[in-house]
């Protein structure tokens, strides 16, 4: 219903009626038909930073963020037809420029002879209601693509059992020419390591042996050989900058599936003729000064918006739209902070775009109770 002004109210009910309304947990801010700010209570002030002699008399779009400037035209032509807009879910600005989810109800406000001449809102800020939304949304999500994982890996066990075995036996077969032989080892290892994931998922498997002493240029130049061919259908030039002798102990596996991460993501983001580094180098942690190695992978490609880096580690965010998962990085992060290592990026969407991700992976790993597949 349309709110109305109290009409020959005594004194005493008018200063209830303010009580109330400088007392609400709610913003309650009033505006006249063209988008100016009459009133604004306690409340209003605590959520925006705004003093209500700082904006009294000012406009309403001080508090809408820029791209949804739109809408107010779109509120107040409700208004001037004597119409309510209830739970309206949207976003608006404090006076520092940082956002929040609100939630907004707004009904006309008529003087005494019936006019409508402005309208009245209250205002609830959502922002934690929303995370926690969006934090139980992903939680089901997860579950259900473990669900899903357990599935697959339990159908693919059988095929990817006739395959090992037909790789098996062609490597077997007497004059097999040494190239062949290689790609035979290669595939061999790659079964071994889709073998490896499934029995993880299904949980059947805990990584429960010691680590071994990896060097990185072999595991970065396997992982690099499995996309041999994406690399020359793009033309991607690679610029390998790694220091000789870097070893770390750990698990080979994990530390594939890592560095894999990192370089399909820079190949997805360049554009044909783009040029890679993936550079390695020993570093020291500050402050523990706990040795290790940098692991870092560069492109040049078209560069993360400010916008999506807030998200980059969320799991099912991606950028790549039908291409990607989402998966990829959340897991990387979550396998290395669980071996005590940590990975850091930073990125630019304008000339000259591209993205930098590093990963600080310790000498020696710290064990896990349970590692991702």
């Amino acid at each position: 219903m349309p709110v109305s002004p109290i009409k020959s109210a005594p004194k005493n009910s008018w200063n209830i009626l303010a009580a109330i309304v400088d007392s609400s947990d709610d913003a309650i801010i009033s505006k006249d038909l063209k988008g100016t700010i009459t009133s604004w209570n306690a409340s209003a002030a605590r959520l925006f930073g705004y003093r209500a002699d700082e904006i009294v008399g000012q406009s309403i779009m001080l508090l809408i963020p820029p791209e949804l400037q739109q809408d107010e035209a779109h509120i107040l032509t409700k208004i001037k037809a004597g119409e309510r807009i209830e739970h309206f879910q949207t976003v608006r600005m404090k006076k520092n420029g940082e956002r929040m989810e609100v939630s907004l109800t707004i009904s006309p406000v008529k003087d005494e002879r019936g006019s409508i001449v402005g309208a009245a809102k209250i205002l609830r800020d959502v922002t934690k209601q929303k995370k926690m939304e969006a934090i139980v949304r992903t939680s089901e999500k997860l579950a259900s693509v473990g669900r899903l994982a357990a599935t697959v890996a339990h159908e693919i066990n059988n095929p990817l059992e006739a395959v090992t075995n037909y790789v098996y036996l062609a490597k077997e077969q007497p004059d097999l020419p040494p190239k062949i032989k290689q790609y035979l080892d290669s595939a061999d290892a790659a079964l071994a390591r889709v073998a490896h994931i499934a029995q993880q998922t299904l949980g059947f498997y805990r990584e429960n042996f010691q680590p071994t002493k990896l060097v990185i240029a072999d595991v970065i130049e396997d992982v690099l050989a499995i996309y041999e061919r994406k690399v020359k259908y793009k033309w991607l030039n690679i610029d390998r900058r790694i220091d000789r002798g870097l070893t770390v102990s750990g698990f080979e596996g994990e530390m594939k599936q890592m560095i894999s991460n990192l370089i399909t993501n820079a190949f997805d983001a360049c554009r044909d003729g783009g040029k890679i580094i993936i550079a390695a180098r020993a570093t020291c942690q500050f402050p523990s000064h706990q040795r290790g190695i940098c692991i870092t992978v560069a492109d040049d490609g078209a560069g993360i918006s400010n916008q999506d880096k807030l998200n980059l580690f969320t799991p099912f965010f991606t950028t790549k739209k039908s291409l990607g998962t989402g998966l990829g990085l959340w897991i990387t992060k979550d396998l290395l902070e669980k071996r005590g290592g940590r990975i850091r990026f930073r990125s630019r969407d304008s000339s000259p775009s591209g993205t930098v991700i590093s990963l600080y992976i310790p000498e020696t790993l710290q064990d896990s109770a349970e590692t991702i597949g």
